[in-house]
């Protein structure tokens, strides 16, 4: 959901793959398990390479994904800057043993080709997948290309539904039903926040069986954003979105130039203030993920107990700690 080109991360190490595409998964629970059963769940980032190489992974930083359970979502060319496509890198982390949510946007393709690249995935063993409409091509490294955008994320999910249940968009049958879990991204900073809550229940109509928000930087701005999701009958299971600030110039840049992010001025100025930076971002991160884990064990925002009132609103399902690929901070911020 977000790209900034140019930084790369540390996890320089390969790791063998440990068995062959399709086959079945070496994840102890899946994460369509791991939500279904109430479990507190973690999702991370990967932005595929700009270049021909293939994705490698640190052995150390793959043990602590596995250990914790943590799916890592692959981006599908955010800020329509140009990268690998996503499909081979989540064959890389299902090689390693770690579940990829496949990012897949409507975008760069047409519904042809975006059913074709569904089923090629489910047959290399890809079950989650985020349905995105995409970054408009004017954001991006190459802003002469001419954008698709033939589905939009609510079309794009109501697709995958069909597809589990076995026919094309065009009403014909597949050789036989895919088996996807589908999420969908909602955007907590979008003012106002009305048209934004319409389209997230617009997508779970369409299908959404989880969402994942863009960032959030404080506990208080999350619970506010639950609330009014609770307001409007959103019911699928929210992950509460944050990101690993390093610098101001860095918060800076995602406000004034990728699609859907607001970093508040407060976090700007604490930024600017600290002598360490990187630091005072994981703190922010750290914090949002001690509450999260909180609210969910309380069993609502708040603390307030399962049996509280039926106005309480819902708690949140789990993380999504993006990082631009420094998965091993993301490590460090979960407590190893």
């Amino acid at each position: 959901m977000i790209a900034k080109r140019g930084v790369s991360g540390g996890d320089e190490q390969a790791v063998a793959g440990s068995f062959a595409p399709g086959e079945a998964p070496l994840f102890v629970r899946p994460f369509a398990e791991r939500l279904s059963s109430g479990d507190f769940v973690v999702t991370a980032d990967l932005l595929p390479p700009r270049g021909p190489e293939p994705v490698v992974l640190d052995a150390a930083v793959v043990v602590g994904l596995r250990r914790h359970g943590i799916a890592v979502n692959v981006a599908d060319m955010p800020s329509a800057a140009l990268a690998q496509a996503a499909l081979g890198p989540a064959v890389a982390l299902l090689q390693a043993g770690v579940e990829p949510i496949l990012q897949i946007t409507g975008r760069d393709r047409n519904r042809l080709a975006l059913q074709a690249d569904l089923l090629a995935a489910h047959a290399l063993g890809v079950r989650v997948v985020l349905c995105l409409t995409g970054d408009h091509t004017r954001f991006g490294d190459h802003p002469g290309a001419k954008p698709v955008f033939d589905l939009s994320s609510s079309e794009l999910l109501a697709v995958v539904a069909g597809m589990n249940e076995g026919r094309t968009l065009a009403g014909g049958p597949l050789d036989r039903p895919t088996s996807f879990l589908a999420g969908a991204a909602v955007n907590p900073s979008q003012q106002p926040l009305e048209p934004q809550l319409h389209r997230a229940l617009a997508k779970g109509r369409a299908g959404a069986g989880f969402y994942q928000t863009q960032p959030i930087f404080s506990a208080e701005d999350a619970v506010a954003f639950l609330q009014a999701v609770a307001a409007v009958g959103l019911s699928a299971p929210v992950l509460v979105g944050t990101f690993l600030l390093e610098s101001a110039a860095m918060a800076r840049f995602m406000n004034e130039k990728v699609p859907g992010v607001v970093v508040p001025a407060s976090v700007v100025a604490g930024l600017e203030r600290s002598a360490d930076p990187a630091g005072y971002g994981r703190g922010l991160a750290r914090d949002l993920v001690e509450w999260a884990r909180g609210a969910h064990a309380a069993g609502a925002v708040g603390g307030m107990s399962a049996t509280a009132a039926s106005s309480a609103p819902p708690r949140p399902a789990g993380v999504h700690v993006m990082s631009l690929n420094r998965r091993a901070a993301v490590l460090e911020v979960l407590g190893g």
